[in-house]
């Protein structure tokens, strides 16, 4: 009896033991062609005795504490070239500004890479359903919808609806004084974007907002903050109290599907009574996000986290880019002048449409240049789904390429490859749009991937508000500069400026 027992077990033991001979030689064999195939080699490493990367966290955390992550982001690049390995609690990670490893992950190999494993703990309370929670099949399905929606973006994008947010903003400018324009950009594309998303707006900029929208607003708020939060902490943050947290993620999901589900009644009406309304003949010309996407589906959950993620991904990266952009033409007075100009040439004191917009040339250069010099995103990560490879930073000289094992993350750095001078130029640090005149996209990969909102949106959104901050721009002659501190980094969801935008806009 036992003897077979014996057998069996050691039959058993055998069997797996060849497999696992059988699955490694497949793996070195595979691993070897990648190698052969792409020039790879080991790039160089930071601290290679540090193996357990504890100084890694160490040295993080605290340039993060110090407001100091992007200098030493900076520093680092300039220490081991534009890519590196290092260690972070014994995992091997690897570091890269360079823009064909940047555009190699985002485009080329973008089904080696996933994102869910970065941001999925940090998307899936509020969003569980959404595309940046989800991986996979999930995923594709999700970026279906989202392409199939954006693709006609003039018929969701409805600059009408959007207006009231501008009205709001207009009260919000003081005449002869100063204004910190960062808080009060985040409350108006907050407004404009939960109008574009749902079809009503917060309303933040509204003095007689509803206790309601109010709270929604708020939880909204601290979500991010706590999301952010969390994501530097990394597996730390589960140390931390999440009760408010959930409870601000609740309250946003339940306020959420409570418009999705009356958006839905009201089709439901419509169609039952034939009846034609006032809103049947808007939504000829145009429809919110929620309208759209109840053309493709009625699941309430799926429907719901779409339109959170937008609410999420598309405010703080516009407002962003809004009080980047003011933050530096009140600095570069040549600039706002030229563009003024433009903007009186092509669109006039009348409110823009899509195609006037589209006509000012220059207006594109300096949101081009804005999000060079300041990224609303400085730096984000990939985890590797299978054995795969980085074209550059292999080898001494950092030309060769450079091998990618299943599960090891790579952190890209648009902070870095925006500040290269091969791209860029010997000025790269500095504020010029007109370098755009002469430059292609092929040096410029964003880090922020538009997976759910894409950049022309993004862009019509911050355009936008940058035409539309008068009901007569020509009224602001001068935007002046009312703060002597410097750019000091404020990283959250999105990178701000921790001083805001003081400045005075001349009338």
């Amino acid at each position: 009896m036992y003897t077979a027992l014996y057998l069996a077990v050691f039959i058993a033991v055998f069997h797996y033991t060849i497999v696992l001979a059988i699955n490694h030689h497949r793996t070195r064999k595979t691993l070897s062609q990648l190698v052969k195939a792409h020039n790879c080699s080991s790039p160089k490493t930071e601290r290679p005795w540090d193996i357990l990367g504890l100084i890694k966290i160490y040295s993080s955390t605290k340039h993060l504490l110090n407001e100091t992550a992007l200098s030493n982001v900076s520093a680092l690049f300039v220490r081991y070239g534009d890519t590196y390995a290092s260690r972070i609690l014994t995992q091997r990670v690897y570091f890269t500004c360079d823009p064909r490893n940047i555009r190699h992950i985002l485009i080329n190999r973008f089904s080696d890479f996933d994102a869910s494993d970065v941001r999925a703990h940090l998307f899936a309370p509020i969003t569980p359903h959404g595309i940046f929670a989800v991986d996979g099949a999930e995923w594709k399905e999700a970026r279906s919808l989202y392409a199939d929606i954006f693709s006609a973006t003039r018929k969701i994008f409805d600059l009408q609806l959007q207006e009231d947010g501008f009205q709001g903003l207009i009260k919000q400018i003081p005449r002869g004084q100063a204004v910190d324009l960062a808080p009060v950009f985040l409350k108006l594309v907050l407004d404009v974007n939960s109008a574009f998303a749902m079809g009503t707006g917060l309303e933040t900029l509204n003095q007689d907002q509803s206790p309601e929208k109010k709270e929604v607003a708020e939880a909204l708020m601290y979500a991010k903050k706590i999301m952010a939060r969390d994501g530097f902490l990394g597996p730390l943050h589960y140390l931390l109290s999440r009760k408010d947290f959930y409870a601000a993620c609740e309250t946003v999901k339940v306020y959420v599907e409570k418009v999705v589900r009356k958006e839905m009644a009201a089709r439901e009406y419509r169609k039952q009574s034939n009846a034609a309304t006032v809103d049947d003949e808007r939504q000829k010309r145009t429809q919110s996000l929620l309208s759209r996407i109840l053309d493709h589906t009625n699941d309430v959950p799926a429907i719901r986290d779409a339109v959170v993620t937008i609410l999420i991904a598309g405010t703080d990266s516009v407002a962003s880019m809004l009080s980047t952009t003011f933050f530096l033409l009140a600095r570069h007075e040549r600039v706002y002048a030229k563009l003024r100009q433009e903007i009186l040439d092509t669109i006039g004191t009348e409110p823009p449409t899509y195609d006037t917009i589209r006509k000012a040339t220059y207006l594109r250069y300096v949101f081009n240049e804005a999000m060079r010099v300041y990224p609303p995103v400085p730096f984000n990560a990939r985890t590797a789904n299978r054995d795969t490879y980085l074209p550059a930073g292999g080898g001494p000289d950092g030309q060769s390429g450079v091998l990618i094992r299943k599960g090891q993350r790579v952190i890209f750095a648009s902070w870095g490859s925006h500040r290269s001078t091969r791209s860029f130029g010997a000025d790269a640090l500095e504020f010029r749009p007109e370098r755009w005149e002469g430059l292609k996209n092929c040096c410029f990969v964003d880090g922020d991937d538009a997976d759910s909102n894409g950049d022309g949106g993004r862009t019509i959104r911050a355009a936008r508000g940058l035409v539309r901050d008068d009901p007569d721009h020509s009224d602001f002659e001068r935007l002046e500069n009312r703060d002597v501190r410097p750019w000091m980094e404020k990283i959250g969801l999105n990178l701000s400026n921790k001083n805001g935008v003081l400045v005075e806009l001349v009338r």
